[in-house]
C-alpha cells in the first residue's frame, strides 16, 4: 500500500510539472510576428532600445517598437495575424508583445477572415487614438489581443473599435471605447470602476478621470470616473467616422500579403593549422501550424 502511494505521488508530481512545462513555453518557443507599415501621412516614427526609425510604407517592425505620430500625421500598421490598427495624429503605441506561430502559406490580408496561426499579441496606447480590426482569434489555443491604457486594458475579441485616451491639458484626460463589430471588454486599471465592462456592438462608453502628466510626458491616474461606467449606443456621427477610417485602411491593405519565413542558413567557418573549413548549416523554422482550432465568433463566444 505504502509503494503505490508513493508511486502515484510521483505520477502528480511529474504530470504537473509537465503541464506546466507546456504551458510556460507556449509563448517562450513562439517566434516574434511581423507587422508591415501599409499607408503613412506626415511624420511617423518608431524608437526601440534608443533607436529612432522614420517610417514609409513598405518598412517592417516587431515587437518592442513604440510608434509615434505627430501632428496632422498617421499610420497604418498591419500584423501578420490579419489584424490592423490606424493610428491617429499626436498618438503614441506600443508593441509591447506580438508573438505568432508560423504558418503553412502565404496570406493576403485582404482575404483574412481568422489569423492564419495562434498569435499574442499587448499594446500599449498611452495618448491618442486608434481605429482597430482584430480577425478571428485562435482563442481555444491561446489566442489573445489586448490594448492597454491607462484607464484599462481593451481585451478584443475579434472586432472592429475604436479608442481614444487624451490628456486635455487641465488635469483630467477623456477616455471612449466604441465597438463597431463584435465585442471588447475592458478591464479595469483605474479606481471606481468595475472589474470587467463588456461593450457590445455599435455600443460605446466614455469615461473623464484626472491624470497627472510630468515632463516627460508620462501620464499617471490620480483618481477615476467621478460617476458610474454606463454602455451607451454609439452615436450616428462616430459610427460614421471609424466607417470612414475603417474604409481607408481596407483600401491601404488590399496588396499585403505575408509568407512565413524561409529557413534560415548559417556558415561557420574553422581554422586549424593548415586547413581551413566552412560548413553550411541550415536552420529550419518551426513547424507551420496545419489545422486550425475553434475561432471566436465576433460576439467573443
Amino acid at each position: 500500500m505504502y509503494k503505490k502511494l508513493i508511486s502515484w505521488f510521483w505520477i502528480l508530481i511529474f504530470t504537473g510539472f509537465v503541464s506546466y512545462n507546456a504551458l510556460g513555453q507556449s509563448d517562450a518557443g513562439r517566434p516574434e510576428g511581423v507587422i508591415k507599415i501599409a499607408k503613412v501621412t506626415g511624420e511617423v516614427t518608431a524608437t526601440k532600445d534608443g533607436n529612432t526609425l522614420k517610417l514609409s510604407v513598405g518598412t517592417e517592425i516587431s515587437q518592442g517598437y513604440v510608434v509615434n505620430t505627430a501632428a496632422e500625421s498617421s499610420v497604418v500598421l498591419v500584423f501578420s495575424n490579419g489584424a490592423t490598427i490606424n493610428l491617429a495624429e499626436d498618438s503614441s503605441l506600443a508593441i509591447d508583445e506580438f508573438l505568432q506561430d508560423p504558418f503553412a502559406d502565404e496570406v493576403s490580408v485582404a482575404s483574412m477572415t481568422a489569423e492564419p496561426s495562434v498569435s499574442t499579441t499587448k499594446l500599449h496606447l498611452s495618448r491618442g487614438e486608434l481605429v482597430g480590426n482584430v480577425k478571428k482569434l485562435n482563442a481555444d489555443a491561446g489566442s489573445s489581443f489586448t490594448v492597454q491604457t491607462p484607464v484599462g486594458a481593451a481585451g478584443i475579441r475579434g472586432t472592429t473599435f475604436r479608442i481614444i485616451f487624451r490628456p486635455d491639458g487641465t488635469g483630467r484626460a477623456f477616455f471612449s471605447l466604441t465597438t463597431v463589430e463584435g465585442n471588447v471588454v475592458l478591464a479595469a486599471g483605474t479606481v471606481n470602476m468595475p472589474n470587467e465592462t463588456a461593450v457590445g456592438q455599435d455600443k460605446e462608453v466614455e469615461i473623464v478621470i484626472d491624470v497627472e502628466v510630468d515632463d516627460a510626458g508620462v501620464i499617471t491616474v490620480t483618481s477615476g470616473p467621478s460617476t458610474p461606467v454606463i454602455v451607451i449606443d454609439t452615436p450616428p456621427a462616430t459610427q460614421a467616422a471609424v466607417a470612414a477610417t475603417v474604409q481607408q485602411v481596407v483600401q491601404a491593405v488590399a496588396t499585403v500579403v505575408f509568407t512565413t519565413p524561409p529557413p534560415t542558413t548559417t556558415t561557420t567557418t574553422t581554422t586549424t593549422t593548415n586547413t581551413t573549413k566552412t560548413e553550411e548549416k541550415t536552420t529550419q523554422s518551426p513547424p507551420a501550424t496545419q489545422t486550425t482550432p475553434r475561432t471566436t465568433s465576433g460576439d467573443g463566444k
